[in-house]
């Protein structure tokens, strides 16, 4: 199995002319190891990807194997308990907002990154939002959320009449089973829904092998994590891109318009035809968007 999946990143992110993988592990929080990975030059700009639950940081394979790292810094880890990171069996170990922002704190004095832009996907964004309320935004150039607004708004699941809601807790059911069996089951819908159109057969196969490297006693105490992010609406002063797919959950797309609405430093842009993940789904528009809001940030001067 671990050839296999080997084989399959080599597919992905092993082609000949992309940027250079730097690795290292990194003491987390309880002295947890973190798997590190930095592509370009430490002395430039940082951007730091923050992944979503049941993921890694291949999940940002089309940014940091992108023309990014030419002028910026880009970090990404695995989170506890996913991938090639360590594994807690203690549910507090995922269960305080303390543990997580530690976690990125400890990445952030390891590589030596000043003022990175964050880029939260996903379960992601509930970690950026842990660092900022425990670490506060002065050490933070901007924020980028994508795939859901940190529990900066009530989560809304679509209407009650919608399939996917009955189909969604079916599959929930099965991840948070002590079976192997189920948990394999449900691999491979949970898969399915991170894009509106079907994944490529070597990534989705990658991203299936590395959803099952989540023990389902970590996966239970983050999904029972119940954050209310709210009280940091007002005291987000720094730029918020929100980067939200078409067909992703309308409701959300309702609460990231009200949000760039009514906030001036945010700013919304939606992904047609997108779904969860749309810096996969459409890496040139987001890489694009991505930069220039890392120059708008002031983290560093306009590049031609």
């Amino acid at each position: 199995m671990v050839r296999r999946v080997l084989l399959l990143a080599a597919l992905l992110v092993g082609q000949p002319g992309l940027t250079d993988w730097n690795y290292r592990i990194v003491e987390g929080a309880g002295g947890v190891p973190l798997n590190v990975v930095t592509a370009g030059d430490p002395a430039s700009p940082a951007i730091l990807f923050i992944h979503g639950i049941g993921q890694s940081h291949v999940s940002f394979a089309r940014q940091l194997d992108s023309d990014l790292a030419k002028d910026f810094f880009l970090v990404s880890f695995d989170l506890r308990g996913h991938g090639a990171s360590g594994k807690p069996w203690l549910a507090e170990d995922y269960g305080e907002s303390q543990v997580w922002a530690q976690d990125v704190a400890a990445v952030i004095e390891a590589t030596e990154i000043d003022r990175p832009v964050m880029v939260g996907w996903s379960y992601g964004t509930l970690v950026v939002m842990d660092y900022l309320r425990e670490f506060g935004i002065a050490s933070v150039a901007g924020i980028n959320l994508t795939g859901a607004l940190g529990a900066l708004q009530p989560f809304r699941m679509p209407a009650g009449d919608d399939p996917n809601v009955a189909e969604f807790a079916r599959i929930r059911k099965l991840q948070l089973s002590p079976d192997l069996v189920d948990n394999i089951r449900a691999s491979e819908p949970m898969v399915r829904w991170l894009t509106a159109e079907p994944l490529p057969e070597p990534e989705r196969q990658l991203f299936q092998a590395v959803t099952m490297m989540l023990p389902v006693y970590a996966r239970r105490a983050m999904t029972q994590r119940r954050l209310d992010n709210r009280d940091l609406l007002e005291r987000l002063t720094l730029p918020v891109l929100l980067s939200l797919g078409e067909k992703d959950n309308p409701g959300q797309l309702d609460d990231g318009a009200e949000m760039a609405a009514t906030h001036a430093n945010m700013r919304l842009s939606v992904y047609e035809g997108a779904g969860h993940s749309v810096f996969f789904e459409r890496p040139e528009r987001f890489n694009a968007e991505l930069r220039r809001f890392v120059q708008a940030t002031g983290a560093t001067p306009a590049l031609p």
